[in-house]
């Protein structure tokens, strides 16, 4: 039996990526953090899948949970580990609270390394194991960062980082380690979001962030279908060398120009001039 461990499965990205490989064969290991959702997906997928139930900044449920499927892996090891459970907590860096900035890094980053770091035995560090591969599902946040953003791009540059380090440590163990880098996916993570800019329209940058909403939705309107995703996590595990990193977005050639090519002066008075207008903005 070859097992796949993906956090945050519930929807999205996770659930999506859970369904398609299952149907292909494997036993999925996932992450939700309530017994409803649990007992949904297991009402969908039965014995195809085991659920833990915890939240991932919650460090000794953890370490329990993931503990308790150890004797899952003694045989064969752990084919796959895909780091997708993430959050974005918006607004301007000046007036996010300490906690809301630090529990951004704990889930999109603490809690990544201390997952991964529970596994990596299993996934070829114990070399009775053949060597697996770890997934992160990082964000073209990761890359070019963005204003209102800050906190979950700060998160995501960091997760760039810790997949660039673990790549090359774990290299001498086979285990090779992928970043997907998507722009605008048709998830749950920024509708989450819809509202909740309006907490800071006394601030200094209330007339800018007026148009939050309307900027949310037209990035929608852009993003890819969740199974783009999913196909490219197929891809991955499949290939016995892939690349590693995958950027997905509808415009990567000008992406890239943005992020590594133009002047930092140029870029910002670009993004000036479409914040102003408050119509084509995109959070990621």
């Amino acid at each position: 039996m070859a097992y796949i461990f993906i956090t945050g499965v519930s929807t999205g990205i996770g659930f999506d990526a859970m369904k398609t490989l299952i149907n292909q064969g494997y036993h999925i290991i996932g992450t939700v953090r309530n017994e409803t959702d649990a007992n949904r997906l297991k009402d969908e997928f039965g014995k195809q899948c085991t659920l833990l139930i915890f939240d991932v900044t919650d460090k000794e449920k953890c370490k329990s949970e993931i503990s308790g499927i150890y004797h899952m892996l003694e045989k064969e090891g752990l084919s796959c580990l895909i780091n997708n459970a993430g959050i974005a907590v918006p607004g301007p860096l000046q007036h996010l609270t300490d906690e809301e900035f630090a529990h951004q890094m704990e889930v999109n980053v603490h809690a990544v390394r201390r997952i991964t770091n529970l596994l990596l035995p299993y996934l070829g560090t114990d070399k009775k194991y053949n060597p697996g591969k770890i997934i992160n599902i990082s964000s073209v946040s990761g890359l070019f960062s963005s204003p209102f953003n800050g906190a979950y791009c700060i998160s995501k540059h960091a997760l760039e980082s810790m997949n660039d380090v673990y790549r090359r440590e774990l290299s001498m163990f086979g285990i090779q380690v992928i970043a997907i880098e998507p722009g605008p996916i048709k998830t749950e993570i920024w509708n989450k979001n819809m509202g909740t800019l309006d907490r800071f329209k006394d601030t200094p940058y209330g007339n800018i962030l007026a148009s939050a909403d309307k900027m949310i939705k037209n990035s929608e309107m852009s993003a890819f279908d969740v199974k783009v995703i999913s196909d490219i996590i197929s891809g991955i595990i499949a290939d016995p060398r892939p690349k590693t990193r995958f950027l997905v977005h509808r415009k990567p050639f000008l992406f890239k120009l943005l992020a590594y090519y133009l002047p930092d002066r140029i870029v910002d008075k670009m993004i000036r001039k479409t914040l102003a207008s408050g119509d084509q903005y995109r959070p990621v």
